[in-house]
């Protein structure tokens, strides 16, 4: 789509020239060091952060491109005490955990949108525990607690979490599929719209938008997660595929690296497409044949249809020049 192609022009011409001028910056690169375009094009395999049986729609995949999604999600362990007690102690209508992730940081939120989640999350029977870096919090509901760091995996892997609110990431994404936690997403930037497009399409999370956030239209998605059985049906059956594999994301990177030093980087797993020119790979010399055929033919039917015009005027006009003499003829007798 031209959605995707744009995000992959994004990362090609403006993305990455950028973390590679940085990283020149601060001299962890050489200053002569190859494009990552010619450097990735010699790549004997390619590790994707995705779950084959979870594509959807299925994607096809060259041998050379392994999928090893899932590779930082893990069982749950248990919470510290004081963290187990809090939520224990939220009975049986359980918790809620609210987290932005690393790079967004939540005191940057506007004061406008905090009120609005402070007096959602403190109408709500459930408790929150929320991933702020901040320690206070002006106003702060009492069924509400903060936290500056948060064992998420452990968190998301506990039986009273009925919804995470995430900005949408895709390691967040994948943590909420292998736990089995419906989504409230909300998100920020990138990859995160997609990533929350795609679950709510499959049928486990709800969006919200930044900019259309209110009180009613929050309440009502996290109500409608809470109450509503089928998020959670949904996101546990896809736990339950993402955990069936035949080795885990670890073992899977293990395995084909050791393929690849053993076989002499895998040349017989490259792609003819690495070598192809642009034109080629993308059947434009193809489509140039095609079309100056179709237009030879609509040219050649063209002349075709009008000849045939053409001459069946050329043949009207002779019969009516050669009718019109004995007209007049049968006119003249019929006057004498």
């Amino acid at each position: 789509t031209l959605y995707s192609s744009m995000g992959v022009w994004g990362i090609i011409y403006y993305h990455i020239p950028r973390v590679v001028s940085e990283c020149k910056r601060v001299g962890i690169c050489p200053e002569n060091m190859q494009s990552l375009e010619n450097i990735s094009s010699r790549a004997s395999m390619i590790f994707i952060n995705s779950v084959r049986t979870l594509e959807v729609p299925p994607r096809p995949h060259f041998p050379g491109v392994i999928t090893a999604g899932g590779l930082n999600c893990r069982p749950a362990k248990s919470l510290p005490q004081d963290l187990e007690s809090w939520i224990q102690d939220s009975g049986e209508a359980g918790f809620i955990y609210m987290s932005m992730g690393s790079i967004v940081k939540a005191s940057d939120m506007p004061e406008q949108k905090r009120k609005i989640l402070m007096e959602v999350f403190g109408s709500l029977p459930q408790r929150v525990l929320w991933k702020w870096d901040q320690e206070t919090m002006e106003n702060l509901p009492p069924n509400v607690r903060l936290s500056k760091w948060l064992p998420q995996q452990d968190i998301l892997g506990h039986p009273k979490l009925k919804v995470f609110i995430t900005h949408g990431g895709l390691f967040s994404v994948l943590e909420a599929v292998y736990h089995g936690v419906p989504i409230l997403g909300m998100p920020v930037f990138y990859d995160q719209f997609t990533n929350i497009a795609q679950s709510e399409a499959e049928g486990f999370a709800e969006r919200v938008e930044w900019e259309d956030l209110t009180v009613e239209l929050f309440e009502g998605k996290l109500t409608k997660l809470i109450t509503d059985d089928s998020y959670a049906d949904v996101v546990k059956q896809r736990s339950v595929v993402m955990r069936d594999q035949p080795m885990s994301p670890q073992d899977t990177i293990i395995y084909w690296t050791g393929y690849a030093l053993r076989h002499r980087g895998v040349p017989h797993l490259r792609s003819p497409l690495k070598e192809m020119p642009w034109y080629k790979l993308y059947n434009v010399d193809v489509w140039i044949v095609i079309l100056v055929g179709l237009m030879i033919v609509l040219l050649l039917l063209l002349t075709i249809i009008l000849k045939s015009i053409s001459f069946l005027m050329r043949r009207c006009l002779r019969l009516f020049r050669t009718a019109e003499p004995s007209t007049q003829v049968q006119k003249k007798k019929k006057t004498q």
